[in-house]
């Protein structure tokens, strides 16, 4: 498992003069896989965009390994970290194949030719997503979830210590969405690569997640394993929402029933079960 560490002190990021983020710490814990959850524009994706470098802080600092990320040299940072943003395009008429060698370019010198180390990473992303057999066909004639793993595969063939995924399950089916987040789980206990991802789902959250952020108004309201995190006062805070909070039977994580007006009157079964 790395030791390498990427954190956030102090971090404030705006856009003009909209601050979206305001005095953030935050550490993400090394070799681990770190949900990040919150409600709409709660700061999520900004949060991943600075920690990646796509955005200026305002004020404070994003480090690598203690080293400010503005200084570390743009191709040492492709090679070590990786980010999925929300709804990339890829260009006109480009194919998988190609889009998902793209994934290899930081790991190449201005004179360094491509090798069968590269051929191999792209065809095990290609593989990992089950999208080998896309490979020659143009990315934009794909669907929606045929292009979200393709993406997925780019940023699997990059090889980083770090990969950044912003709502990585968007726009997939519920056993896509799985196989996803089972991915991504055997790239972290495969290669110990430290993964950070933005998700809508708080039980998917916490079943694939060893490390919970949970976003409230531009800071994290709470961290903390899934069993610290995912409570029913900060679904309550967070989400203005009734919940209650059981085990997950598969997982032994917590798992969030909501509770809507309509059931207000048979929460208190809920709170009974939970108890039992």
């Amino acid at each position: 498992m790395t030791d390498h560490r990427l954190e956030a002190k102090a971090l404030s990021a705006a856009y003009g003069d909209n601050l979206v983020l305001s005095d953030l710490d935050l550490i993400l814990p090394s070799g681990q896989i770190t949900a990040i959850v919150g409600a709409n524009a709660c700061g999520k994706s900004t949060l991943l965009k600075a920690l990646s470098r796509l955005i200026e802080p305002k004020a404070g600092e994003v480090l690598l390994d203690g080293k400010a990320i503005h200084k570390v040299p743009t191709r040492e940072l492709a090679r070590r970290l990786g980010l999925l943003p929300q709804s990339p395009i890829a260009p006109d008429g480009i194919t998988v194949m190609d889009l998902v060698s793209r994934g290899r370019h930081p790991h190449h010198g201005l004179f360094q030719s491509w090798t069968k180390g590269d051929d191999q990473a792209v065809a095990d992303a290609l593989a990992a997503t089950q999208t080998a057999e896309l490979a020659d066909r143009p990315v934009d004639e794909l669907s929606g979830g045929q292009r979200q793993r393709v993406w997925i595969a780019m940023a699997l063939a990059q090889e980083t210590e770090f990969l950044l995924l912003d709502e990585p399950t968007t726009f997939l089916d519920i056993s896509h969405q799985i196989d996803v987040l089972d991915l991504l789980t055997d790239l972290n206990r495969s290669r110990g690569t430290t993964i950070v991802m933005v998700l809508h789902d708080l039980n998917l959250a916490a079943r694939y997640g060893d490390h919970l952020v949970a976003m409230l108004g531009g800071s994290p309201f709470k961290s903390g394993s899934p069993e610290t995190v995912l409570t029913e006062d900060m679904v309550r805070r967070v989400f203005n929402l009734e919940a209650r909070i059981l085990t997950d039977p598969t997982s032994g994580r917590p798992m969030m029933l909501p509770i809507g007006r309509h059931h207000m009157q048979s929460s208190s079964s809920l709170t009974r079960l939970a108890q039992s």
